[in-house]
């Protein structure tokens, strides 16, 4: 399954919101010493990007060699 993958510089990502009942947008997070990486079904917002301060990766399979490039160059900022 393809996913949209970014970094989170805070440790923050987006949370579904209950009283709404919208769907869950954010699939897993594996929270790691500088950031976490955050996989979603669809793009952040604007407002999510800012809030948590995502930086965007790309889209496709955790395998994918671009992600997991993308993924490594922001991990070590």
């Amino acid at each position: 399954m393809k996913s949209y993958w970014y970094v989170s510089l805070t440790h923050k990502y987006p949370q579904s919101n209950r009283s709404t009942g919208s769907m869950r947008v954010v699939m897993s997070v594996q929270i790691k010493k500088n950031a976490s990486i955050v996989e979603m079904t669809r793009e952040a917002t604007p407002k999510e990007i800012d809030a948590c301060k995502l930086v965007y990766c790309g889209y496709g399979g955790w395998k994918d060699k671009h992600i997991q490039e993308n993924i490594e160059k922001y991990m070590k900022l």
